[in-house]
């Protein structure tokens, strides 16, 4: 029978695993965020599907890596919606 003490070390590190994941999402959504809002809505639907749908796959391969490389593969992802919203900004 295991020891009363492992579970709440279980989800202490389990907490803290989550904290680091938990804002992986928003850089991809704030990007999104930005097309939408300077009207290119459609684009910001494909890209957050088309990239959302990359970054869970992404995040199965990095989460042997660590939560860390969870969150790097994140950003990295976003950083396509980042580059067209910036440039369609400047366009406009």
């Amino acid at each position: 029978m295991p020891e009363p003490g492992i579970w709440a070390a279980s989800a202490v590190t389990a907490l803290s695993s989550l904290a680091v994941l938990a804002p992986c999402g928003l850089p991809l959504a704030l990007g999104c965020r930005r097309l939408w809002r300077l009207r290119y809505r459609r684009a910001a639907w494909i890209a957050g599907i088309g990239l959302g749908a990359v970054s869970v796959a992404a995040s199965v391969v990095a989460g042997l890596l660590g939560p860390v490389a969870i969150a790097i593969y994140a950003v990295v992802l976003s950083l396509p919606v980042w580059a067209a919203s910036w440039w369609l900004a400047r366009r406009a």
